[in-house]
């Protein structure tokens, strides 16, 4: 099992988030997306950064492009460099140290935290993005959660809203709770139309009955709108969010 490689404190910018996911593909960007553009909105200065990112598409001069990478740009209208916004990029669609291996290198483990400290003095509030699920292996020596141990930020889990989602959400928060690790809540993302899905209508409430993690709403299948049980708008603060200290899932 993997554990926390805390080290020294990385000098990283005083107010952040850090969003990971239940699993891959569950829309762990498009929220970040979501937070950096209502952010950006309300006038704060909004670093966006992913560690490491793998799976990239051929464009037709020959050149790769990362979709998570171009939407985390676009989402802070540009203002910041791609390779600021993710330093380590591979082309294999696969967990960043195998997709490393098949183009002969490996993943930087010390560069996912040093290229955190590179915002230091360029945002106010930053971001930061996991690939793949907590226990995803980011490197050869660390997983997503051990990275968001060292960055310590609060952490925003980003859960499916269908079913099989109270499983797979309190399976991470009990890993997250284990690594001792702040959790600043919960958003559960339609990432796949859920249309015939009855649990979407309960999954919220059986979660808040089985912990004490923040709830913050639900997002709908490509909604812009992060939604509370009713169906009325959460009109979450983020900003209040990011400047939180978490929650503890022990508490």
């Amino acid at each position: 099992m993997s554990v926390n490689l805390a080290s020294e404190a990385v000098a990283k910018p005083a107010t952040g988030l850090f969003v990971v996911g239940t699993d891959t593909d569950i829309g762990k960007t498009y929220v970040t997306c979501l937070i950096a553009r209502q952010l950006v909105s309300a006038g704060s200065i909004v670093g966006v950064y992913k560690p490491a990112c793998s799976g990239a598409i051929s464009l037709p001069d020959g050149s790769q492009s990362w979709g998570d990478i171009e939407a985390l740009y676009a989402a802070t209208d540009g203002r910041f460099e791609r390779s600021l916004i993710c330093p380590q990029r591979f082309v294999a669609p696969c967990a960043p140290p195998v997709a490393a291996a098949m183009e002969g290198c490996r993943v930087d483990d010390q560069r996912l935290t040093s290229g955190c400290e590179l915002w230091h003095d360029r945002c106010e509030i930053l971001l930061v993005e996991g690939a793949g699920g907590l226990l995803s292996p980011v490197s050869e020596e660390s997983t997503v959660g051990d990275v968001a141990g060292r960055i310590d930020y609060p952490l925003l889990l980003v859960a499916g809203a269908g079913l099989g989602t109270i499983n797979h959400t309190l399976l991470t928060i009990e890993a997250i709770e284990r690594r001792g690790l702040k959790l600043a809540g919960v958003i559960l993302n339609e990432h796949t139309r859920c249309e015939d899905d009855q649990s979407v209508a309960t999954n919220w409430q059986e979660l808040a009955k089985r912990t004490n993690a923040p709830i913050l709403g639900r997002i709908g299948h490509g909604g812009t709108e992060v939604l509370r049980d009713d169906g009325g708008s959460a009109r979450i603060d983020w900003l209040n969010i990011v400047h939180s200290s978490g929650h503890s899932a022990r508490e």
